[in-house]
Order: structure tokens, then sequence, then C-alpha cells
């Protein structure tokens, strides 16, 4: 059945148009690409294009539809993180170093409260491809250098790809992570060689990957084995572009005529880093495919037209977009889903290259994106990233919080999650794109998120939803014992089912209304009939009068679901 299945993710689905409306017919299924046609609809979208859902929101894209939604978003002004770590900490003062805590804390402000909410899950899946992490003697603790990466990620979440790689490229957070910071020609009598690290990784990682690919994101097959995009020579040649950087120094700034000769100076880590061209190597570069930078470059046109070359590169297009894809949507998307996104990011219908906006447009307004859960149900979707699972939690029911202090869940998050912004262990992310655990690998499937979620690390995310649940709620024991708590609020739902004055049980159909809308609001509408049953007989297992343990059995039992587990 599921190697049928997988079969299937090739489907062609014809469009048909009625007036203003684009309708799809999979299956026998007819889905309109305008709008949700309901609420659970609703949810499958926001699941996959924001930090979660409240009711309202749920309402609020039903009205308004796919596309008005998209462009809303799109539309709304960025939340950042630095102007919310300065204000925190109480400064104006550009070069004044700021905790890590303080990104921690501003990071979940913007997910949970911004209206930007699309803009801050792109820039999620964002630091998820173009990877710096605070965990390392690099950059440990230093806010202010990783606040100032997000929210480059932020900035070009619906801009441009090549600017994005370009900015990435010359963030001071980057340059020290992967140590392209004072980065210096080779001088063979001194034995210093270009260090390789960025060079490895920028097309590793960041742009084309390991092996050449079609536009669908298969691998290019010659006499049947996959053909490398790059070799250890081409490494070098990029490593020797890459040098001659070294931090801005601005007015106010007390930086070294040369930063490459002095370890201790205070210089910005916000701003690009700029070019030192005694340590820049000049000599003839042969970068890929055979292409070679002439002699006699300095470092800042140099490094343009290394980029371009990787941002033109064909295999950007498939290895971006499939990334996304995974990111936002499903875990194992078709050739024939992969192939259409890359299209629009190679040309977002006017001649522009590596639109993001455009692109993510396409990953969301999909067929596949759009049908999958019904079209090839074994196989759609993707395991939910642990963080995710908690903030659904949250903006689902409304979490609230009454100031900005450093709290305690913010800095153990990744403890009992086995993630957090800005804090994978390495530059390969918690959880590798094409990750295969045991039985997906059997049918051809990649399973990623698996990856960061081992027995222990379930275990602490089913206690942690637990006590959110049962004591984290508005008015409940954390919310008296910590007055900066992030809590849930419940009273409403406990209306829903709350018995009349003078009655024994609330009116017929209640609990079943309860069920159906927490099943639209946390699994789009998908709840299997068994766990139905499973709830529906807990329900009735306490007394109607304790509404508020009702709710919180409802709840607990949804999020520590393995239907939960998995956003289709």
């Amino acid at each position: 059945m599921i190697l049928r299945a997988i079969a299937a993710l090739g489907f062609a689905l014809p469009l048909a148009a009625s007036g203003a409306t684009d309708t799809i017919f999979a299956d026998g299924f007819e889905i309109r690409l305008d709008a949700p046609p309901n609420r659970a609809e609703a949810s499958r979208f926001l699941a996959q294009s924001t930090f979660g859902a409240s009711e309202a929101d749920l309402d609020a894209l039903v009205a308004s539809g796919y596309r008005t939604w998209l462009d809303r978003q799109m539309q709304e002004p960025p939340n950042y993180m630095l102007p919310h770590m300065r204000h925190a900490e109480g400064t104006a003062d550009p070069l004044r170093p700021l905790p890590f805590w303080r990104f921690c804390v501003a990071w979940f402000v913007n997910v949970l409260g911004g209206e930007d909410q699309l803009r801050q899950r792109v820039a999620f899946a964002l630091s998820e491809i173009l990877v710096v992490s605070e965990r390392g003697n690099a950059l440990g603790n230093d806010g202010l250098a990783l606040g100032a990466y997000y929210d480059i990620l932020l900035r070009n979440a619906f801009g441009n790809y090549r600017q994005l790689l370009e900015d990435v490229t010359l963030s001071p957070a980057m340059g020290r992570y992967l140590s392209m910071y004072r980065n210096r020609k080779p001088d063979p009598a001194n034995n210093i060689q270009a260090d390789e690290n960025y060079a490895r990784e920028v097309m590793q990682l960041f742009s084309i990957g390991l092996v050449k690919l079609n536009r669908d994101g298969t691998p290019v097959l010659v006499g049947g084995r996959t053909v490398p995009t790059y070799d250890g020579d081409v490494v070098r040649g990029f490593a020797r572009v890459f040098t001659g950087w070294a931090c801005h120094c601005g007015q106010g700034q007390q930086c070294p005529e040369d930063p490459f000769q002095q370890e201790n100076f205070t210089c910005s880590t916000e701003h690009a880093m700029v070019p030192f061209e005694p340590y820049h190597d000049r000599g003839e570069k042969r970068l890929l495919d055979g292409s070679v930078l002439p002699a006699g470059r300095d470092a800042r046109p140099e490094l343009d037209a290394a980029l371009e070359l990787l941002f033109r590169h064909p295999n950007v297009a498939p290895f971006v977009s499939r990334q996304l894809i995974q990111r936002l949507v499903t875990s194992n998307p078709s050739p024939a889903y992969v192939d259409r996104v890359a299209t629009v990011f190679e040309d977002n219908g006017s001649g522009v290259r590596g639109d993001l906006g455009a692109t993510v447009r396409a990953i969301l307004l999909d067929p596949e994106a759009r049908s999958g859960h019904r079209t090839a149900p074994a196989t759609f979707g993707k395991v939910r990233e642990p963080l995710l699972r908690l903030t659904q939690l949250w903006r689902a029911f409304e979490v609230t919080w009454k100031d900005d202090m450093l709290m305690y869940d913010d800095l153990n998050i990744q403890d009992r999650y086995n993630q957090a912004a800005l804090q994978s262990p390495s530059v390969f992310n918690f959880f590798a794109p094409d990750h295969t655990p045991g039985p997906p690998l059997a049918a051809g499937m990649v399973a990623p998120e698996m990856q960061a979620i081992s027995a222990n690390v379930a275990i602490h995310m089913t206690n942690d939803l637990s006590g959110r649940i049962y004591w984290g709620w508005l008015g409940g024991p954390m919310d008296a014992l910590d007055p900066g708590a992030r809590v849930i609020d419940l009273a409403r739902w406990e209306q829903l089912i709350r018995p009349v004055p003078g009655a024994a049980e609330a009116p017929p159909g209640t609990l079943d209304a309860l069920l159906d809308r927490c099943n639209d609001l946390l699994l789009g509408g998908q709840m299997s009939g068994s766990l139905r049953q499973r709830i529906r007989s807990r329900l009735l297992s306490i007394p109607p009068a304790e509404t508020l343990l009702r709710v919180q059995n409802v709840l607990y039992l949804i999020t520590t679901s393995a239907e939960y587990a998995v956003q289709r």
C-alpha cells in the first residue's frame, strides 16, 4: 500500500477554472485552491504557514481566502529581533553586547504574538537551512551577533535568494561560526592556508548540494551513478575567494587599522563584514564547472562573482525548493511538486530568479500541498518539529504572559524539546533533510525530524506538554507561582461544556462540539475514529461538573497522540 502511494505521488492534477475560482480534481475530490472550504482546511494551511492558529485565525482565513491572506502577510511589517532585544535591555547603544537569553525571549514574543506569522515561519525554516548556532565557542552568548543574523533571515524571507546568500555570507555571526571572518590568503612561508570551512558549507548546505540535480530534485545519473557538483580543488578555489574579510568599524568604534593583527578590539557584529585587501588572495581561481576568476581582482567584485556563480547554478532551485517544502509542508514531496516550485524559483513570471516570496506562494498553493492528505495519505505530511508542537498549543489556546522578563522556559526549551531557535548542535541543523529512520527507508521515504526525537526526548515532550496543560493555564498553579509565566486560556472552552444552572450535565452534543472544534484546530479535521472514541470515553468518566479537567484531558490526549505528532 505504501509503495503504491509513493508511486501515486507523481500524479498530475488538472486545473479547472470556474470564473475566479481555481479548482483541482483529485481521486474524486473537488478541491478549491482560492479559499479553504471549512475550518479544518484552514487549519491545515495555517499549520504549514504559521506557528499555530487560533479559532479566530481559522474563521478569518475562511472569509478571506488563501491569496488574500498571503498578500496581507507579505505586507505585514517585520517584527525584528534586535529592536525588541535592545528595548528590553534598555539601551540604544549599537555596540552594547546583548546576552543570548534576550534573543530567546524576543523569539518567543515574535512567533507567539507577531502578526507577521508567515514571515516568522519562513525565517525559522531558513534558519534550519542556512545554519548559525549559539552552541559552540565562536558565538557563545553573543545575542547581538545572533539577533542581527536572525534579522537577516526575517528581512529576506520574501526577498531574493541571491541577496540572502550575500547577507548571510557577510554576516559577522556566520563569519565567526564558519571561520570566514579574518580568513587570510595563503602564505606558505608562514604555513597559512585559506580556511575552507565556509567555502565547503556554502556549497554543500546553502546553495547547490553534493550531487547534480534535475529540476525536480532527483539526482542526475551518468552510467547509473550520481555526479558530484564539486571537488576539493573547487573548495580550495572558493576558500581563496572568501579571504580578506573582517568586521565593520563605524563611527565611535575603537577599531584598529588592521583587525587581522589585533585580537581584542570593539567593532560591530550587527553590520556586514568589510574587505581588507592586503589579506585577500588576488590570484587566479578555478571554480564550478571550469569557471575561472582572473587574477588581480579586489575582494568585493570577486565575492560578487563567486556568489553569482553559485546562485545561477541549476541545482539551487531544486535544492532550496525541496528543503523549504520539507520545512513547511511535507517531508517527501513528489518530483512533480519540487519541479513546479523550482520552476517558480527560476522565474517568478516576471523574469526574476530567486524570488522567495513567489516560491513560498508556490509551495503553499500547490495542489499537492492542498490535497496531498487525500491523494496520498500514507506518504504525505511531515513529523511535526518538536518546537512547533509547543507553539501550536500555545497559539491555539491564546497564550498570555504578563511581562517581558527572563523566563525559565525560554532558556530550557532546548533541554525538553531538543530544539530551539539558533541552538542546533552543528551547521547540519537538528536534523538532516534526508534522514531516514527504520521503516521509511524500506519505503524509499525520509523523516528528517525523527533525527531530533529520541525516546528520551519523546518522554520529555510528553511530560512538558502535560505540565503546561494541567498546570500552565490562566488562573492555575503556574500562573500563581510565576507572574511572568506563559499560560493558556481555557475559560472559553470550559464554558462550551459547562452544565446549565440546575442541570447535572451539559446540553446534549456539547462534548462532541468540543471534540469537533479541537479536531479542527489541532488536527486539521483529521482525527481518526479510534482516537475520538478513546477521548470521548475518557471524558464520560469525568464528572460533568469538572469542566476544566475535561478540557485538559482533551488537549492532553490530542497533543500527546501519534496523530498530532504528524502534520498533514
